[in-house]
């Protein structure tokens, strides 16, 4: 009986150090470092670009990065805020800008397409989501009209 007893604490003994063994000495993989920006080859077939359209679309969808990008970082620099009304401003701008340059690539068929496209992605899990910044649902009907 005593050596059950001795059995079982050791067995008990030997699974609390198999368990409390560091594991973060095992090799694992890094993460994918996954390019920022869009997937080109995927917007090539979702748009039906020829390789001269998809380069001029990358070139210029990099271009517009970088130009967000560099009024950010000046924005940062000069330590002001703009307000929500000249944030949205310049973002529609953007987006007209974008859409002139990419006008003169495409055919008025995909443009089409890349328009539904960018709409597309700003569903629920982007932003805000399905709940507005209030917190109220969006998607759900309120029947008594609050």
């Amino acid at each position: 009986m005593k050596t059950k007893v001795t059995l079982l604490a050791l067995a008990w003994l030997a699974s609390g150090v198999a368990f409390a063994a560091d594991t973060t000495t095992a090799t694992t993989p890094p993460p994918a470092k996954v390019a920022p920006g869009p997937d080109m080859d995927r917007l090539a077939l979702l748009l039906d670009l020829d390789a001269y359209q998809k380069t001029e679309v990358e070139k210029i969808l990099k271009e517009q990065h970088e130009q967000m990008r560099a009024d950010f970082d000046a924005a940062r620099a000069s330590g002001t805020r703009p307000s929500r009304d000249e944030m949205k401003a310049k973002r529609e701008q953007s987006k007209q800008e974008l859409h002139t340059k990419l006008s003169s690539v495409l055919n008025e068929t995909q443009l089409k397409k890349f328009d539904a496209l960018r709409e597309h992605g700003r569903g629920p899990g982007r932003g805000f989501g399905k709940r507005g910044w209030d917190g109220k649902d969006k998607s759900s009907t309120d029947s008594s009209g609050n």
